[in-house]
């Protein structure tokens, strides 16, 4: 079985260029300032001997150190299908919206729809 998390991370601004009109807001269009980066995460066995088994333990865990908080589909109910995701952003304290890192998580794989409803209710708190 694979257990995996999808974390893609993109950092923009909601400004335009600073040499253009003294970056104006955009009015929520956004431009690419660093390029797209996806990684994966896959249970295996020395994540299964750290967290004793415990497969949603080590996604919590995971996913807690993205930032991401807000699911895709609320009320969150007792299944998450496999396309739901949960994001999240941050604002870097100096540039504020004019450098943003907006991240969002999948759990993908042989989670059950079960055990992704679980996860995402853990770490939305919801």
């Amino acid at each position: 079985m694979s257990y995996a998390i999808e974390v893609s991370r993109v950092v923009v601004s909601y400004r335009t260029d600073i040499g253009a009109d003294g970056g104006a807001w955009m009015d929520g269009e956004c431009r690419i300032i660093e390029r797209p980066l996806t990684t994966h995460e896959t249970f295996d066995e020395g994540d299964a001997e750290l967290w004793a088994n415990d497969l949603i333990a080590w996604a919590v865990d995971k996913v807690d150190e993205t930032g991401v908080i807000e699911p895709s589909t609320y009320p969150l109910g007792d299944a998450v299908p496999e396309h739901g995701w949960l994001s999240g952003r941050y604002e870097d304290p100096y540039e504020g919206d004019s450098k943003v890192t907006e991240t969002s998580v999948r759990l993908v794989g042989d989670w059950s729809p079960r055990q992704r409803a679980e996860v995402f209710r853990t770490v939305s708190r919801l």
